[in-house]
């Protein structure tokens, strides 16, 4: 599983294509909604790209209130890592409650933005725009990449869910864990190592696109994919990663045939945080279902859909029946994988 986030109370972070975190603070004794948005993909860039006009160390010269949450600033840029900040910079905040109180006279690293609509330069509430005393290890790799030429950093995190009776309790970081890139390129493969937060990078990688592997350890699966190695920056790629639990088949239409792309559910019976998930039948009828938990599960197809709905009337549970009652459960076990759960829509 890749990492991502949903969009919760709080700064969890779980699987979603659509990327949402608010998280609730209090700010001048009221309670404010600080929420950041938006798809994230496979990677997100941890140095100065991402969309930044520029990026800099600076100090505060004023602060305006324009609202009860928004404020003008002006900035005094004094080290620049990307774009062209000279002289006197007037910036305004998004949700600037959210950032935090700026004081004249401090000293920040600042992402900013250019404002498509209005062409001002934007501070807004999620980007890593930070005190310059929080920002240490950042400021850090900043310097790094500007001295580098023809070399990108590639970073990450890898993490582990733990669950217990089917509920989500935490995540831990993994220490000395292996992950493998593979340039497409060349072939050429590196391997880099978790320290014990769960923090891997690899040495500077030469510019190009890699495959990201980070099934290395029997029992545990996370997906794979590709990234972009950049000259001068930095992409950071992190895992969680799941039991390697498997359930496997191919499915076969009332006339013998493949049944060529059906989507088989997977649908846990005890009660908890698990939901079901699915997988797409290929032009073969074959199916697999990987990441899954140890636990009782129901397969089929149609078994998730509506009461009463087309889907729901045509379901079918393995090995092949129409009452649920009759239906095998599959009892899965850690990390187990069932490759024959073969069935045939019933007459």
């Amino acid at each position: 599983m890749l990492m991502f986030a949903l969009c919760i109370p709080s700064t969890l972070i779980t699987s979603s294509l659509f990327a949402q975190v608010i998280e609730i603070r209090h700010y001048r004794g009221k309670q404010i909604s600080c929420v950041t948005s938006g798809l994230k993909g496979f990677n997100r860039a941890c140095g100065t790209s991402d969309g930044y006009e520029t990026v800099f160390i600076g100090s505060v010269f004023s602060v305006t209130e324009i609202s009860a949450t928004e404020r003008r600033l002006q900035l005094m840029p004094e080290e620049v890592f990307s774009g062209t900040a000279e002289g006197l910079l007037t910036v305004t905040t998004s949700q600037g409650a959210c950032i935090g109180e700026f004081k004249t006279g401090d000293k920040w690293l600042f992402y900013l933005q250019r404002d498509t609509k209005t062409k001002t330069l934007l501070l807004s509430y999620g980007s890593p725009t930070r005190p310059i005393g929080d920002s240490q290890a950042q400021i850090a790799l900043l310097r790094r990449l500007a001295n580098m030429n023809d070399s990108g950093i590639l970073t990450g995190r890898v993490m582990q869910s733990i669950w217990n009776d089917n509920k989500w309790e935490k995540s831990v970081p993994i220490a000395n864990f292996r992950i493998e890139a593979k340039q497409h390129a060349n072939g050429h493969e590196y391997a880099a190592f978790t320290d014990s937060k769960g923090n891997y990078e690899f040495e500077p990688l030469t510019p190009g696109s890699y495959h990201l592997i980070p099934n290395t350890a029997e029992g545990l699966w996370a997906e794979e994919g590709d990234t972009e190695v950049v000259p001068r920056s930095c992409s950071e790629v992190s895992f969680g990663l799941e039991p390697d639990g498997r359930i496997a088949g191919r499915i076969i239409a009332v006339d013998g045939t493949p049944a060529k792309y059906v989507q088989v559910a997977i649908v846990p019976l005890a009660a908890g945080n698990l939901q079901f998930t699915s997988a797409l039948a290929d032009e073969l009828g074959r199916f697999e279902v990987k990441a899954l938990h140890p636990g009782r599960y129901l397969v089929g197809v149609g078994i998730q859909g509506q009461p009463n709905s087309a889907e729901w009337r045509s379901r079918v549970y393995y090995p092949g029946v129409r009452d649920q009652n009759l239906a095998v459960i599959i009892d899965l076990g850690r990390a187990e994988k069932r490759t024959n759960v073969d069935f045939q829509f019933p007459q």
